[in-house]
């Protein structure tokens, strides 16, 4: 048995130490993410529009690296490109310690930057160390990083900022960094690059326009910024909506926390049956669930329990999703190209993001409903697509389990 053991831990270390690195990057990023626009109005005087701009202005540059994220990590490695995420997040957090305007923008970007990195170094390297039988539960795993990361830190960072201010958080955010930067460098080298894109990485991001071109990328491309436009606008207008109708902020929060722990289970879930099913019919399946979710919530979200309903069950679809996402890559393309995919998907999630909010809050002016009634005519899109995605994986005699 203690042999046994001994050969599954050599066997499985790497993985096992990339979810460590993962469980520190999601307890790093979620204080870092929801106490900015809090120092940005409440210790520098800023504006919220200005706080939001400049939210707005590190979100469009991670979408713009997205595709040199991708380069480095098919590159120089997964792991390096995952290390110099952290090592970027730890120079970002230290906007707490300024009150420069200036210097507050450019290290929010910096910080902003390195989540890029992290995320597509971390889903690259768990591609390449992961065989495709056991990708689908492990990446819901690796998903849980951020959900468990940011549960296990928001407590412990509010009572930081009670008992000694943000420069105290900061410090904090910067030796978590720095200490998860370390720890990603111990992993064992599991980059698939070609000759071609180790030596000239220039010519790795000039070859994006080859890979984005394949229709079978393309498709995989919308199936990721079209869900990704829902949950864009979810985001915003469904914490809105709650306090709209309940006039509660304990409401908004008793429904971010069961809608962690649904989308949680759905993750697994989702991954588990990817391995055993197969692709096709979780993908689909996940598809169909939300557009039930954007249909109920366009004739329900004049209700509070509507909200809560549709909305949960949206997003935890909108979740189970994005943890399939990484067997779809690993089944559409060649493992030393999954850098640059991940790559360009990030791209379309940030602007995914970008789009869903703006139009959430553009429609939801006119009637209540109309930004889920629209969101549902972009996910029957997507389940038509996927649909098709499938079909082309079987026509190239790609490998879908």
């Amino acid at each position: 048995m203690l042999a046994m053991f001994k050969t599954n831990f050599v066997k499985h270390w790497p993985v096992l130490l990339l979810l460590l690195v993962q469980l520190l990057a999601g307890i790093i990023i979620s204080p870092m993410r929801s106490f900015f626009p809090i120092y940005a109005t409440e210790q520098l005087a800023y504006t919220a529009a200005a706080a939001s701009a400049i939210v707005a202005a590190g979100q469009f540059v991670g979408m713009i690296t997205s595709l040199i994220g991708g380069t480095v990590s098919d590159s120089i490695g997964h792991k390096w490109a995952l290390a110099l995420g952290l090592a970027a997040s730890a120079l970002g957090s230290a906007f707490y310690f300024t009150r420069a305007l200036w210097l507050v923008t450019v290290l929010w970007i910096v910080g902003v930057i390195g989540l890029t990195f992290i995320t597509l170094g971390g889903q690259s390297y768990l591609n390449a160390a992961v065989s495709k039988a056991n990708l689908g539960a492990l990446s819901a795993l690796y998903n849980w990083g951020f959900t468990l990361g940011g549960a296990l830190s928001s407590p412990g960072a509010g009572w930081l900022l009670d008992q000694y201010g943000f420069s105290a958080l900061g410090w904090a955010l910067v030796g978590l960094s720095l200490a998860g930067a370390v720890t990603a460098g111990l992993l064992p080298r599991q980059s698939h690059a070609t000759t071609e894109t180790h030596s000239a990485p220039f010519r790795a991001l000039m070859s994006y326009g080859n890979i984005v071109r394949r229709p079978i990328i393309l498709t995989l491309g919308m199936l990721r910024f079209l869900p990704t436009c829902y949950y864009g606008m979810a985001m915003v207008l469904l914490p809105l909506l709650i306090k709209a109708h309940s006039g509660s902020n304990t409401a908004v929060a008793l429904f971010t926390t069961i809608m962690l722990i649904v989308a949680s289970l759905a993750q697994i879930i989702a991954g588990r049956a990817a391995d055993r099913l197969g692709r096709r019919a979780p993908t689909l399946i996940n598809y169909s669930i939300l557009i039930v979710a954007t249909v109920g919530a366009t004739f329900f979200s004049d209700v509070l329990w509507g909200i809560y309903v549709f909305g949960i069950l949206g997003v935890s679809a909108a979740w189970a999703l994005s943890t399939l996402m990484p067997t779809l890559v690993a089944d559409a393309a060649p493992v030393e190209e999954h850098g640059r995919i991940f790559g360009f998907l990030h791209l379309l999630w940030n602007a995914g993001m970008i789009v869903g909010s703006l139009i959430g809050g553009a429609l939801v002016e006119i009637a209540v409903g109309l930004p889920f009634a629209v969101t549902t005519l972009s996910n029957v899109a997507a389940l038509i697509l996927a649909a098709l995605f499938f079909r082309l994986i079987a026509r190239h005699g790609l490998n879908a389990h």
